[in-house]
């Protein structure tokens, strides 16, 4: 049985990381903003934080939470599938963000109303190998909006 994943993050990073550790093929503890070559790490990297998509009169208006998600797993320099089945696991990852804008399951951000989280990619980058040439690093990003 798994252990439970913790955060100690608060506010909307916080939010949005105890919400990504609801995805349950995630094996990892989820860090934050932070670069690791450690096989198996997984990692949260904020990109845009409350910026303004647009603002009404009165303060209110809709805001944007961009994010990186990157995920280092083995690598092979040889023929075999195993690459391929990596990208896959990175891809599942993605399927999930889909499938809970498709069932309207958001991150609870205090005083907002999330309206949608999307990924803004169709498929994982594929970020770079480490040194030893044993593990690679996988990434996509993605969007959440929100109105305050």
């Amino acid at each position: 049985m798994q252990e439970k994943l913790s955060n100690t993050l608060t506010g909307k990073a916080g939010a949005l990381k105890d919400f990504l550790l609801q995805y349950g093929e995630l094996q990892s503890f989820l860090h934050t903003n932070t670069s690791s070559s450690q096989e198996g790490t997984a990692s949260i990297n904020t990109i845009y934080g409350e910026m303004w998509e647009r603002k009404y009169l009165g303060g209110h208006g809709i805001k944007v939470f961009d994010f990186a998600l990157s995920l280092v797993l083995p690598q092979d320099t040889g023929t075999s599938d195993n690459n391929a089945k990596q990208f896959k696991i990175v891809q599942d990852f993605m399927d999930w963000i889909d499938e809970q804008e498709r069932n309207k399951n958001y991150p609870i951000f205090d005083g907002c109303t999330v309206l949608s989280i999307e990924n803004l990619q169709n498929m994982p980058n594929f970020a770079g190998v480490d040194e030893s040439g044993s593990t690679a690093k996988y990434m996509f990003q993605c969007r959440v909006r929100y109105y305050e």
